[in-house]
């Protein structure tokens, strides 16, 4: 079985042979910890990466965005370039307006991709901007930045418009500090005005059996609750092997199933 080319793929594999290794040496010799994003923005070679990734014209406000792209993707490879791909039916669930999560403790991987199935998601950068498919999303779960009382940092990069003939993605970046313990009710039942949660936004999107994320509160939900299911689930978990199959992913990955 194949899977879709990841963005990591696309964009931040070139800066694994060379810059990425350059990046923990340096950060290992000045004692900085790239867990930190602050921290690890600050690092010589990872500001070199960033020039290399950057357009000469990019506008200048474009750089906290290819920031938090670049500290996604080191964190990525950091922890094994762990990959997770959705099948159509967890995605379902994951995507049901509710779900019972009662008694789980947020327990995510360190670093990750969560891909979702194709064109079943839907998202936008602002409420003005036209909806794009999310492929998927780079999550972060770690206790270096917390606020009081928190005890988890949770760090995400929603990934849209991924296609072969386009040049770029599109990026919402999220971050917030929780309570391990606490985490089960944000994934219970979100919120959206006007709507059942993850409902379609999208005109005709309904026969096509479209779900879109048109809140914060969503986005947090449906990783709260595909950490959940990884947790809860292991015979869930099917390893697959790499693929040489051109136009596919080469990385391996684990398929998330019913379980």
């Amino acid at each position: 079985m194949t899977t879709r080319v990841t963005p990591y793929e696309v964009i931040l594999e070139p800066l694994e042979a060379a810059l990425f290794p350059m990046i923990r040496e340096e950060a290992e010799a000045r004692g900085t910890d790239t867990r930190r994003r602050d921290q690890f923005v600050l690092l010589g070679h990872a500001g070199i990466a960033l020039k290399e990734m950057m357009a000469d014209d990019a506008p200048a406000d474009s750089f906290e965005e290819y920031a938090e792209l670049l500290y996604h993707g080191y964190q990525f490879w950091a922890f094994g370039r762990r990959t997770y791909v959705f099948d159509p039916a967890i995605f379902d669930r994951l995507t049901a307006p509710a779900a019972d999560l009662r008694g789980w403790i947020l327990a995510g991987p360190p670093a990750c991709y969560f891909q979702f199935p194709y064109l079943r998601l839907w998202s936008r950068v602002s409420p003005d901007a036209p909806f794009e498919p999310v492929d998927g999303c780079f999550v972060v779960v770690d206790d270096t930045e917390p606020a009081p009382d928190a005890g988890a940092h949770l760090r995400a990069l929603l990934v849209l418009g991924l296609r072969p003939d386009r040049p770029g993605i599109s990026l919402v970046s999220y971050r917030t500090d929780l309570d391990p313990t606490r985490a089960a009710a944000l994934g219970e039942r979100p919120r959206r005005e006007g709507a059942e949660p993850f409902a379609n936004a999208i005109p005709g999107g309904e026969r096509q059996g479209y779900r879109t994320l048109a809140t914060t509160s969503e986005l947090e939900a449906l990783l709260i609750r595909a950490m959940a299911h990884l947790d809860r689930s292991p015979r869930a978990l099917e390893a697959q092997p790499t693929s040489n199959e051109e136009g596919w992913s080469r990385l391996p990955y684990v398929l998330v199933r019913e379980g």
